[in-house]
């Protein structure tokens, strides 16, 4: 691990948590993974186009390859990190995940991002993959910032933010883009402006979920890392 206490340390190779309701397994998406997440962004382009401008792209199974090969990269380069969340049962993909630099100066601050494939929506899986996240970004990555982010109108997303106990520190005007005019008739939300949330670790004991989920969680790391 990195042993600079000022800087996020490296990631785990796997997430695992270990529940006979709901057990997890989550990692880093790779390319072999272009397949099942390119087949759940077009069955998922309904609740992801409303609130995300990347769901408005074209893409194809090859272009998503490439895109998840340069992320596998940035994983083990400590620049941005991002996850594919998987029942250890039947190995089936049901959400992505990530963790990405937080915007402010702190070295140590992630920002929590997600999106659940519309088959396995209204399950709670944000929220619980949520507050996995936030176990690891304080308890192993060595973070003691976590930000997070969603557009007013996301009702869902609002409230997988609450319910993980986070504390609201404003509204940012004109934080996004415009969007196109295609963009709005294929159902994207015009606002502009984000809701900015966040924890801080002398914050992370304060909620009743969070020993219950920390017992359930293991850290697989590479050693030879």
């Amino acid at each position: 691990m990195n042993s600079n206490n000022d800087r996020i340390n490296v990631p785990p190779m796997k997430i695992l948590f270990s529940d006979e309701r709901t057990p997890l397994l989550i990692r880093p998406l790779e390319e072999t993974d272009a397949k099942v997440v390119h087949s759940a962004v077009e069955k998922s382009k309904k609740t992801l186009t409303p609130f995300l401008e990347w769901a408005h792209e074209e893409w194809t199974r090859k272009k998503q390859a490439l895109r998840l090969r340069k992320a596998f990269e940035n994983y083990y380069l400590n620049k941005e990190y991002e996850l594919g969340v998987f029942s250890p049962v039947d190995n089936q993909f049901l959400m992505a995940a990530s963790w990405t630099p937080g915007k402010t100066q702190n070295k140590k601050s992630l920002e929590i991002g997600y999106w659940t494939h519309s088959d396995h929506c209204g399950k709670g899986l944000a929220t619980l993959v949520t507050q996995i996240l936030i176990i690891g970004a304080f308890d192993f990555m060595n973070s003691d910032r976590i930000e997070i982010r969603c557009r007013p109108s996301n009702i869902a997303s609002r409230k997988v933010i609450e319910k993980c106990g986070f504390h609201f520190e404003g509204e940012i005007r004109n934080y996004y883009d415009k969007p196109t005019k295609q963009m709005i008739e294929n159902g994207f939300k015009p606002e502009r402006n984000c809701l900015q949330y966040a924890l801080i670790s002398e914050e992370q004991n304060q909620h009743k979920w969070y020993p219950q989920i920390c017992k359930k969680i293991s850290f697989i790391s590479n050693d030879n890392y």
